[in-house]
């Protein structure tokens, strides 16, 4: 009988362990958490990078819906007591199927900035894709490479 209750502790342990983990698993692969509004607007997606006495805040990786208004927020900050000038711009480097007008619309227009002393501004880069695919882009500051953004436009 002894031997009994141990095994029946131990399935039930295995039991409850599975349980758990099978929450856990769906809590981490439900259609809510796979939706791309929480993969684009998460923390992990947004990198900080210093080019000169620039702190350029930005997402690494923009997941949006074909059809669907959206945008990319750029943040700036001067790391110096004097005000400096900062020219921020996107450059292609790879398109997959995404529309022209819509590369053409992150790519055709630089944000030149006057940053005063330690003060910061964000540059906001409205567009609305039309077509379904991927590219990168460099941004740059000051002529400079901050870093690369993944784009990629899902279905709607």
């Amino acid at each position: 009988m002894q031997r009994f209750a141990g095994f029946l502790s131990l399935i039930v342990f295995v039991v409850a362990g599975l349980l758990v983990g099978a929450a856990v698993g769906y809590l981490m692969w439900s259609p809510g958490a796979a939706n791309f509004g929480v993969v684009s607007s998460s923390k992990e997606a947004t990198r900080t990078v210093r080019v000169g006495d620039v702190s350029v805040t930005f997402p690494s990786i923009v997941i949006v819906k074909s059809g669907a208004d959206s945008s990319l927020t750029i943040g700036l900050t001067n790391l110096k007591k004097d005000p400096i000038y900062v020219a921020v711009s996107l450059a292609l480097v790879r398109n997959s199927g995404i529309d022209s007008a819509t590369v053409s619309g992150l790519t055709s227009s630089p944000y030149i900035i006057t940053l005063a002393s330690y003060g910061s501004a964000n540059d906001l880069v409205s567009f609305k894709p039309s077509s379904n695919g991927y590219a990168f882009f460099d941004l740059m500051v000051n002529g400079d490479l901050a870093g690369t953004v993944a784009f990629y436009v899902v279905p709607s």
